[in-house]
């Protein structure tokens, strides 16, 4: 069933529903008032009768005196303690047919007699002669039962009625609800066979659950378009700088099998090529995973480790690696990370700085509002049009220094996806000709000075 349908069904039997049970207790709260206004009526009669009665020293002429408190088109009824009959006054010739009812323990009973409803309540009474007697009161309810059924018809009707409405209703609600689905799903579908990324128009009201429904439709599109451009964009990329290594290899593969294996000197300058291009690819490949691992919602590692643990290590391997002065300044203090990816972070800025400068390197700590890691070197720098840049994967300063160093553009791409995992940030700051600075900014855990 479908949820417009769905929508109309439900809402207007509830509705409906809901119209029931209103009436259902306004016809109901009517016939008690109305029964217990007649009660009152006949209590009021019946004391006044009780007042003259008792006033009387015998029972002459007793029926004289009753028949000014017959209820309207009713009856009196006296019956002795032996449940015999003492007196029947009546107000209309029909009288003596009328039959009733009378309960013990209830105020007054009513019951139905050839179609119409009658009220009958009893009083115990000294008789004249001392004797106790019960008088019954008695009176048909025409005029409320005719009143009762005007009512239950005049409920009925606007029931009846009421039905428009509540259709109307419902189909401004299944407009207001359905719709903007309607347009959510035509809007998808359109996009799935186009290969599109269609947005939804915002609504006027920015408050209400369409309009979150369609901001977050919308940020989705948002997302889903970058990621896509990002996706051709990537794999663009690394076809292109696949291509270089690749093309070399099969130069060099082609003069092998043109030239054969005789002069040694062709030999070994093209095995060290495709050497050289195949360990370039490899880097690159396992660069372009970790980028993708990046992107992915990895489980961190936290673990408490102090800033002389993290980074000793990390320098001595690059102080023998590639014999460079590396130097660590700085305070000492406890504190939490994902070890793993911020060593592969500092990694790659002393790779980056090792590549872009021949003399020391300066790593310092600090710990104030957060957990501040710079890395200097004192290199040639990087021009001021290509900072905004550096971060992008595959983006290089300079193409040939790159290669010639092994670079593959997706070192700095990699370290800030890395530095964000960790809630992080990382940025630059670089002077031609006296040296480039990265600056690591983490949030601050659990950490202790030492």
């Amino acid at each position: 069933m479908k949820l417009q349908t769905r929508i109309n069904l439900l809402s207007t039997v509830l509705t409906l529903f809901i119209f029931l049970i209103s009436f259902t207790g306004i016809y109901y709260l009517y016939k008690y008032l109305a029964y217990d206004t007649e009660y009152h009526r006949l209590q009021m009669d019946g004391d006044e009768m009780l007042a003259a009665i008792s006033e009387l020293e015998s029972a002459a002429n007793i029926d004289t005196l009753l028949r000014s408190y017959i209820p309207q088109n009713g009856m009196i009824y006296i019956k002795d303690e032996k449940d015999e009959a003492i007196l029947r006054l009546q107000a209309t010739s029909t009288a003596d047919k009328m039959e009733y009812a009378i309960e013990e323990g209830g105020k007054y009973t009513v019951s139905e007699w050839e179609g119409e409803l009658v009220m009958a309540v009893r009083y115990p009474m000294v008789w004249p002669d001392q004797s106790v007697v019960d008088v019954h009161l008695v009176q048909p309810l025409q005029e409320v039962s005719a009143n009762m059924a005007i009512l239950k018809w005049i409920l009925i009707l606007i029931t009846l009625l009421a039905i428009i409405p509540i259709y109307l209703a419902s189909q401004l609600l299944v407009r207001l609800i359905v719709l903007p689905i309607q347009r959510l799903t035509s809007t998808m579908r359109r996009n799935i066979s186009q290969a599109r990324y269609d947005k939804l128009e915002a609504p006027d009201d920015k408050k209400g659950e369409i309009a979150e429904m369609t901001y977050t439709y919308n940020s989705l599109m948002d997302k889903l378009k970058d990621s896509y451009n990002k996706q051709q964009q990537f794999v663009g990329n690394a076809s292109h700088e696949l291509k270089t290594p690749l093309t070399i290899i099969e130069s060099y593969a082609k003069l092998l099998k043109r030239r054969g294996f005789e002069n040694e000197e062709i030999n070994r300058e093209a095995l060290e090529a495709i050497t050289s291009q195949t360990a370039q690819m490899k880097v690159m490949m396992e660069q372009m995973l970790e980028l993708a691992r990046a992107n992915e919602t990895l489980q961190l590692k936290w673990e408490t480790i102090t800033t002389t643990e993290l980074l000793t290590s990390i320098i001595e391997s690059y102080r023998k690696a590639y014999k460079r002065e590396v130097n660590l300044y700085g305070e000492v203090f406890t504190f939490k990370t994902d070890v793993s990816k911020l060593r592969q972070i500092i990694f790659i800025l002393l790779d980056n700085a090792r590549q872009y400068s021949e003399g020391k390197i300066d790593i310092t700590v600090m710990n104030g509002t957060g957990i501040t890691i710079q890395v200097c070197d004192y290199g040639i720098g990087i021009k001021e049009e290509d900072i905004p840049y550096i971060f992008d994967r595959f983006y290089r300063v300079n193409k040939d220094r790159n290669r010639q160093t092994g670079g593959t553009g997706l070192g700095l791409a990699i370290a800030k996806d890395f530095a964000e995992l960790l809630g992080g940030t990382i940025t630059v700051e670089s002077k031609i000709g006296e040296g480039t600075l990265f600056t690591i900014m983490l949030p601050k855990g659990e950490e202790s000075n030492e």
